[in-house]
Formats: C-alpha cells, sequence, structure tokens
C-alpha cells in the first residue's frame, strides 16, 4: 500500500474514531436520561396506588370485566423492541426468549395477538413464524414514548384481549440487556387486596365525590399507561446499554486498526526515506566518482 493511501487511511479511520466516540457520548447521555425517568414512574406509580387505596378503603374490589363486550380469544403480547442497528444481540435475544417462552407455556403461535414496537424486531419475529398484528415505531427520545404508550394501550382497548403479557430488554450491567416478561392483565386481585390493608400514613383519609366504580376506572387505565411507560422506557435504556457496549467493542477494534496502519505507514515511510538517501548517494557516486563519507 503506498504511503499517500495509508495516510488518506488513517484519516478516515481517525475521523471514525471521532464518531463513534460521538455515539458513545450520546448513549451514555440517552441512559442517564432513561434512568431518571423509571425513577420518577415509581413516584407516579406510589401515586396511583395511593388512590387505589383511598377508593378500596370502604368498597369491594369491583369488576374489570367490559359490560356489553366480548372479549377476544387468544392471548396478547405487546413486545418493546428496536428500529436502529448497533445494539448487538438486542432483538434476537428477546426473540430468542419470547420463543422459549412460549414453547414453555405451550402457546401456539396462531392463537397469539402481537403488538409489536420496532420493525428490526418485527422482521426477526415474522422469521420466527409470528404473525403480527399491528407495528408501532420506537420513540426516538424520551419526549415521544408517552405518545407511543397511548396509541398501544388504545390497540390493546380495541382488541379486548383478557390476557397480556409484556416482553422487553430490561437493563443489566456489563451486559447491556436482559430480556424479561411481566404480566399487564389481568390485574392480579392478590396486589389490589395488599394495596387495599395497607396503613395509612396521613392524618386523615381523602375523600372523592365520584362514584367509586368510575375512579377505580381510571385509576386503572393509569396503572396500565405506567406499565407500558415503564416498559419502553426500560427497554430503550436496555438498547442504549446494549449500542455502548457495541461502540465500545467497536472502538478498541478501531485504535487497533489504527495502530496497525501508523506502523505499518512508518517503517514505509522510513523504507522510502532510506531508499531516497541510497540514491543520492549512488548519485553523488556516478557524477563524482569519489565515496561520500
Amino acid at each position: 500500500m503506498e504511503i499517500q493511501t495509508l495516510q488518506k487511511h488513517i484519516q478516515s479511520t481517525t475521523k471514525l474514531k471521532s464518531i463513534v466516540k460521538s455515539m458513545k457520548t450520546l448513549s451514555a447521555v440517552n441512559i442517564r436520561q432513561y434512568e431518571k425517568a423509571v425513577k420518577s414512574l415509581d413516584n407516579y406509580l406510589r401515586t396511583i396506588e395511593l388512590g387505589l387505596q383511598v377508593v378500596l378503603k370502604d368498597h369491594a374490589i369491583p369488576t374489570l370485566a367490559r359490560a356489553g363486550k366480548t372479549s377476544s380469544p387468544g392471548r396478547g403480547l405487546v413486545i418493546f423492541g428496536s428500529d436502529q442497528g448497533l445494539c448487538g444481540r438486542f432483538n434476537k435475544k428477546l426473540v430468542e426468549f419470547v420463543i422459549e417462552s412460549c414453547r414453555s407455556q405451550r402457546l401456539e403461535k396462531s392463537t397469539l395477538r402481537l403488538l409489536v414496537i420496532g420493525g428490526r424486531l418485527g422482521d426477526r419475529l415474522e422469521t420466527a413464524g409470528f404473525i403480527i398484528d399491528e407495528y408501532f415505531e420506537t420513540p426516538n427520545s424520551i419526549y415521544s414514548i408517552n405518545k407511543n404508550v397511548f396509541h398501544v394501550l388504545l390497540a390493546l382497548e380495541n382488541r379486548q384481549s383478557d390476557y397480556v403479557d409484556l416482553f422487553f430488554n430490561q437493563h443489566a450491567a456489563g451486559i447491556g440487556g436482559r430480556p424479561y416478561q411481566r404480566p399487564l392483565l389481568p390485574i392480579d386481585n392478590k396486589h389490589l387486596q395488599h394495596i387495599k390493608k395497607r396503613n395509612w400514613h396521613g392524618r386523615s383519609l381523602p375523600t372523592f365525590a365520584i362514584q367509586p366504580s368510575r375512579l377505580f376506572t381510571g385509576l386503572i387505565r393509569q396503572y396500565l399507561f405506567v406499565s407500558l411507560f415503564r416498559a419502553q422506557t426500560e427497554s430503550l435504556e436496555s438498547e442504549q446499554a446494549s449500542r455502548l457496549l457495541s461502540l465500545q467493542n467497536a472502538e478498541k477494534n478501531i485504535q487497533d486498526h489504527l495502530e496497525e496502519l501508523k506502523a505499518d505507514f512508518q517503517i514505509k515511510r522510513q523504507t522510502a526515506i532510506t531508499s531516497e538517501l541510497l540514491d543520492i548517494v549512488a548519485g553523488f557516486k556516478a557524477t563524482t566518482g569519489k565515496k561520500l563519507i
């Protein structure tokens, strides 16, 4: 390889390293952003549970059946993946986990109703033989999660599935993400009973004026919204962590390649200088007939 070509390769590799470094910084910032969002959701969830505690304290747990509507057969799966690359086995691990979960629960693919967030994930699921009911784009920032989750929740209400599970990757240090399954529907009555029996820490118990069933339905809707929002946020956090690991590996490989190019450049440059000096000596001897000391 010529010296000029090596110089161009070194320049382009250096620029690529700079781009990867910038992408690493962006991923690290996004991870922190999503971590803060998850913590804020914990506070919001506690507020919802306080509301449920108030409405359930002197009332029986209302039925969640939808009057006048028949629930559709099959089990609903909401699977959170990615639309973008450079995140290692992020989507592949989740698909493998979904397949294994369905196999262990003896769920037939034909009876499943899938809502999938992320085009790359959807492609892998279809390749594995799943039928996708509806696709949603992955939110590109913390500010677009709200709109995305609203559409997912609306799609779930339209499909009327009694059993719905969430599948997503949770952030795990050192490996980026770990596949996780969390039930969304039906609402766990044991958990509601636990909320109902909690001690109230305030001096006075709040009251409400609307019908208990109406307030309960509104709180449950918020509970489902928070559950979906949290799953999407954790998935995005895991995606950024997986991308950060991939970029770290890429940066290391680029640095190794850059060092090889620089070493090759130094060798060729020294060889070229030596060759030029030999040419000068040979020319001097040819023109003067004397030895160059």
